[in-house]
């Protein structure tokens, strides 16, 4: 366990630097190392996002939410990726399930407000958002 904590933290602080081009490896390595760690998977999505491989964010975060289905977090940024790859109805389901997860999680929430400002015709009327 303390091995995968040092690959997982070294991915992480290389990302929390913004170098997502060098922490990028460094996480993929830490994934395939410990496929069964949240955190990895988590970094792995948003470097993915960040150099914008929406699609490989999506994968990696899916992952996440099969390792912890419960944390809203994930589902926020799973939300994000979709938004970001052009997928805004997945997005909504996201930040829906978020807020089920988490009803006070204001970045879920005012992505879903805007989501939902922003594309009404393409959400559909049927969609409700509560503030």
């Amino acid at each position: 366990m303390h091995d995968e904590y040092n690959r997982v933290e070294e991915g992480i602080e290389v990302f929390k630097t913004g170098d997502f081009e060098v922490a990028l490896p460094l996480l993929e390595q830490a994934s395939r190392e410990y496929p069964g760690s949240y955190e990895a998977f988590v970094y792995l999505g948003a470097a993915y996002s960040q150099l914008g491989r929406h699609n490989a964010a999506i994968g990696a975060l899916m992952r996440a939410s099969h390792i912890k289905p419960g944390s809203p977090r994930v589902h926020y940024n799973l939300g994000q990726a979709y938004e970001a790859a052009g997928v805004p109805k997945e997005a909504y389901f996201e930040y829906k399930r978020a807020l089920e997860l988490d009803s006070n999680y204001g970045l879920a929430k005012g992505a879903l407000v805007s989501l939902a400002e922003r594309m009404p015709k393409l959400l559909g009327s049927h969609i409700e958002v509560t503030s």
